[in-house]
């Protein structure tokens, strides 16, 4: 039987691996083996997947850069694994100074942290050692990265699933032959990395498999349950996921409007008190307080307590500036309204790729309400087009 190794960091990413492993060894056409890489690995364990850890491909003569391991680990304070992490920071900061130099790799390990790791060295090591026919990974950078790239230079095949829309990760998924298969959220992204010179049967339209549950049939049910619940039959109800916005660009300095999220909620709220039919949740974030809000039945405050996805499905419009909740609820068949003026505008181009049904700028916020409520929901999406199925087609390709 032929196998395949996922690689994977721990968030997002592990989340679109996940489903996508376990349908494959459940199809029984491959053995799969997950690199779970640092918080990843609690992930694989609970999803009952076969999980290697960097720390058992460390090796005799890893002794000096296990001391970076230890010296790197200190500054993180507390860990989960602590054996892990040592063998992870330490093997690839060796990696980094034997390419670079001793003074080289610490300015940059000081100017970037674990970003400066690019271990190629190390992924080769452990494909040698587990001998995939086929190594899958996601487009975050480092191990991931490095696993792709080990991979060709062993001759081995290799898919890359993409979550969003690429935009800082073209630099590397764009070129050619990086990965034998490349699977993005929709069209546009996929004409997107064409136009940045990969193939056209290099890059599928899968979509992304860690949304699948928006589109479980039971969510789609307990959405709609939850609106007759509600009383929002017949009204247009909002959602505004609550999101904080800097100062500053944390990467480039580009000055921000702290103000922007409150002055966005504060013209919903008004959007919404104008209107007898309106309703505006408020959905805070996870570990942070709601915002304060104003006594009327029809602004709610949809807690972390409220499941997420049953609430995507119970109502009509999601507003959001760069929140991903925005794309969740454009999955789930809610109207898109983006607000611009985020510093982060650049890194979730909601209209540019197909997904918002509007962005404007907070002046010309309502009547963009007021075109997308009155649109209505967009078309039920189907379990059919679930992104896992189409995913895993893909990889039994190469087997």
């Amino acid at each position: 039987m032929k196998s395949v190794l996922f690689v994977c960091y721990g968030s997002g990413h592990v989340r679109m691996v996940l489903p996508v492993a376990q349908a494959l060894q459940a199809s029984g056409r491959a053995r799969v083996q997950v690199l779970g890489l640092t918080t990843a690995a609690a992930a694989v364990r609970e999803a009952g997947l076969p999980l290697l850890q960097v720390k058992e491909f460390v090796e005799a003569a890893d002794v000096p850069a296990l001391e970076h391991g230890r010296r790197l680990a200190a500054g993180l304070g507390t860990v989960v694994d602590p054996e892990e992490t040592q063998a992870y920071l330490g093997l690839s900061y060796a990696e980094l100074e034997a390419e670079h130099g001793a003074e080289e790799a610490a300015r940059r390990y000081a100017q970037d942290g674990r970003q400066a790791f690019l271990p190629q060295r190390l992924l080769e090591r452990i494909l040698r050692r587990v001998q995939p026919d086929l190594v899958v990974a996601t487009n975050s950078p480092r191990g991931e990265r490095a696993a792709i790239l080990a991979a060709r230079r062993l001759g081995i095949a290799s898919a890359c699933i993409v979550d969003l829309f690429a935009i800082d990760e073209v630099r590397w998924i764009g070129q050619p032959g990086y990965a034998d298969r490349v699977c993005v959220l929709n069209d546009q992204v996929r004409e997107f990395l064409l136009q940045a010179g990969r193939r056209p049967h290099e890059v599928v339209a899968t979509g992304n498999p860690a949304f699948d549950a928006l589109l479980d049939p039971a969510v789609v049910d307990a959405g709609r349950a939850l609106r007759r619940r509600q009383g929002w039959d017949g009204r247009r109800v909002l959602l505004w996921p609550a999101q904080d916005e800097p100062s500053r660009h944390p990467f480039d300095g580009r000055p921000g409007d702290p103000t922007l999220p409150a002055r966005a909620l504060q013209r919903l709220i008004d959007w919404t008190l104008e209107r007898p039919d309106a309703v505006l949740c408020v959905r805070a974030r996870a570990g942070q307080a709601l915002p304060a809000l104003p006594p009327s039945p029809r602004i709610v405050a949809t807690g972390q307590d409220w499941p997420l996805h049953p609430l995507l499905h119970a109502v009509d419009t999601v507003v959001t500036l760069t929140s991903t909740v925005g794309l969740e609820g454009r999955l789930a068949g809610t109207r898109l309204v983006q607000v611009l003026g985020s510093v982060f505008d650049d890194a979730m181009p909601l209209a540019r790729f197909g997904l918002a049904d509007a962005a404007v700028p907070l002046a010309g916020l309502p009547d963009a309400l007021e075109q997308a409520t009155r649109a209505g929901r967009h078309p039920a999406v189907g379990a059919g087009s679930a992104a896992t199925p189409r995913v895993v087609a893909e990889l039994l390709a190469f087997l």
